[in-house]
Formats: C-alpha cells, structure tokens, sequence
C-alpha cells in the first residue's frame, strides 16, 4: 500500500471509529430501554443485556457509519484540492478510492458474520437473562396467588406453598396441542427452563396423573416437559444462523412431500369411494392448515436467508454511492453532501427493501433476486457518479 492510500486508509479508519462509537452509545440507550419495556426488566439486568445489545445494533449502525466516514474523508480531501493535486500529479481519482471500496467490501462481510454468528448468540444471551428474570417472576406469582394460568401453553399449575424453586404439593394441568388434557398432582415438584429446547421441565416426586380419559396411576419421580411461558415455540428466523436456517428449511422441505402425499392419498380414497363430504372434514382442514403454515414458515425462512447477504452486502453499495458524490460536493459543508446521499437512501432505498421483504415473505416475489433491488439501484445511480468522477 502506497503512501497516499494509506494516508486515506487511516483516515477512514479514524473518522468511522468515532462516528461508529457515537451512533452506538446513541442507540444504545434506545436498544436497551426497548428491551426493559418489553421485558420488564431492572437495573442489574439492564447492565447485564447492555454489552449484547451494542452487537444487535451494529448492522444498523456500520453502513450508516460507513456512508458519513466517506463523505467526510473525500468531502474534506476534495474541498482542500488534495484530489486535485493528485490528479495532477498523474494519480487516477480511482487508484484513491479502492481503500474506502476494500473497507466497504471487508465490512459487508463483517456485518454477514455479526448477523449469522454474532447476533444470534447475543440473542440468546438476552433472552437467558430474561429466562432468569422470568423464572423468578414465575416463582413469584405462584408464592404471592398460589396459581399460574398460560392459555396460549395450556398450562394451569396450583400450589399450596413455594419454598425456595421448590413447589409444595402442587396440581399441574397441561392440555397440549392436538393431545389429551392431563392433570398431575404430587407433593413436591420443581421447574427448569431450557432456553435452547424452547420448554420448561417440571421434575415431580410422588405423584399421580390422572388422564382425560379415565385412566391414573401413581409414580415415584417424573419430569413433563411444557412449552416456555411466555416464549414462542418457534425461533425467530432474524435470531438464527444461516446453518439453522438451512437446516429448517430441509427439515420443512421434507414434512412439505409427507403432507402433500397424505392429502392425496385422501383424496384419491375419497374421490374413488365417492364420499366427497370427506372434503369439508377436520382431517382435509388440518392438513390444509398445516400446509399454508409450513408454506409461511419456509417463505420467512428464505427471505431471511438472502436479505442477510443483500443487507450485510449494503455497506459496500453506500461506499459506492457516497464516495463519488462526496467528492463532485467538494465546496459544500460534509453534514449536507452526507444528507444529500442518505436522505434519498432512507425514503428510497430502505423502503424498497422493506417492500421486497415483505412480498418475498408472502410468497409474491423470489427472495433470491428481490432482495437484491435495492443494492441494484445504488449501484446503477454510484457507477454514474463514479464515471464523472473519472471524468471530470
């Protein structure tokens, strides 16, 4: 690297590292207060979720970040005729931009690897920390009202008294999805949440069940796992990996041919015994719920899966757009060539995006090009500016 490519190269580094430390610490509080509002959490939890919320906002804060570092460096070095003088020294305008388009390029694969691995295990740490939180709320109400009621789980538990994470004589009625209502009582039972299953395990000692159906029996020891209160069953796609995702989108793939191949064993059973009131039934119905269910779960997936390249990708494009027009802005103050080029990317640009997600995400549009429009665009408008640059 040449003297005056890594006189650039500094200076990029040094402007972006104070601009990307100032827009987390402004973002951060906004981060942070989103989650306690949502979560009802305190001050120590707050201090705990704090440095896992900075890496949630980088990919919000590093293509912003990216875009005023350029407009600044070559804002400055093209009003100080710096520019100038090297074009008259022979040096190609380009030969001086590579050093913000390779940060750009090393940056967008920065940001892929924050939100594939990064992002996903500050997520988790999060939500651990609003397990705990939860955990000790749950134990709580069932000490003060000696009951915990979640409809959306099916889980009712009644207790005569909370000693420590021990539950005294308590009564557990669980109706699971498409199951059987059970109810169990015992003398004591405890309660572990398991963040990464997605689901609470109740470990009770001396106890009976008694079934919806009739039948009971006594048992010694025994662990029920529910689902999480207050937790959703399914991860969100955004709080995944692309190897998780992958991984989903195979598994729904193949539950994809179980359920085509069921319903058309039923219907052909139907059409050949002549009972097409089979077609109104429950059976028809779940399976067709079951499908449009899958279809939405694999659309989020997908979408997920190529807006995280588009998006990372972006920092490289508003390197692109930035950097020629900051330099054809050189007389204007950096502030407004920096609002020049953002402003038509926060009306124009992230709109779009959020256009093409959610027509990827109903289905309506191919998330494997859609979402690529937008970076599409800065391109085509950044390489017209880019030739006048080289021109000019």
């Amino acid at each position: 690297m040449r003297l005056l490519q890594r006189y650039i190269t500094l200076e990029l580094l040094r402007v972006f590292v104070m601009v990307l430390v100032a827009f987390s610490v402004l973002l951060v509080f906004v981060g942070v207060f989103q989650q306690a509002t949502e979560n009802g959490l305190g001050p120590m939890e707050v201090l705990q979720i704090l440095p896992y919320v900075i890496y949630s906002l980088l990919p919000i804060t590093v293509p912003a970040t990216m875009l005023l570092t350029v407009t600044v460096v070559y804002g400055r070095m093209a009003g100080d005729q710096e520019l100038t003088a090297a074009k008259a020294a022979g040096i190609s305008i380009f030969s001086l931009l590579w050093p913000s388009l390779l940060m750009g390029a090393c940056l967008s694969v920065s940001a892929l690897i924050l939100t594939d691995q990064v992002i996903p295990w500050s997520i988790n740490k999060i939500q651990e920390t609003v397990m705990i939180k939860m955990e000790k709320i749950f134990l709580d109400q069932l000490r003060n009202d000696h009951h915990f009621i979640d409809d959306r789980s099916g889980l009712a538990i009644m207790v005569i008294d909370v000693r420590g994470k021990t539950l005294i004589k308590p009564t557990i009625r669980y109706t699971p999805r498409n199951g059987q209502t059970f109810t169990v009582q015992a003398e004591t039972a405890k309660i572990q949440f398991n963040l990464q299953e997605r689901k609470a395990i109740i470990k009770v000692t001396d106890g009976f069940i008694n079934m919806a159906d009739g039948r009971g029996a006594w048992f010694r020891d025994g662990e029920y796992p529910f689902p999480l209160p207050l937790i959703d069953r399914k991860q969100k796609a955004r709080h995944m990996a692309v190897e998780e995702i992958t991984r989903e989108l195979k598994h729904i793939e193949q539950e994809d041919q179980q359920l085509q191949a069921k319903r058309i064993i039923a219907r052909t059973m139907s059409l050949t015994s002549g009972e097409f009131a089979d077609f109104s039934m429950p059976e028809f119905t779940n399976l067709l719920q079951q499908e449009i269910t899958e279809t939405q779960r694999k659309n989020r997936l997908r979408t997920e899966y190529h807006s995280r390249y588009a998006m990372a990708g972006s920092c490289f494009f508003f390197v692109l757009l930035g950097s020629p027009i900051s330099i054809l802005q050189a007389k204007q103050q950096f502030l407004t060539s920096f609002f020049m080029v953002f402003m038509p990317i926060v009306f124009f640009y992230y709109p779009i995006v959020m256009l093409s997600m959610n027509q990827a995400k109903n289905g309506l549009c191919e998330p494997a090009w859609v979402m690529w429009v937008g970076n599409a665009l800065i391109a085509i408008v950044g390489i017209h500016f880019l030739k006048k640059v080289l021109k000019h």
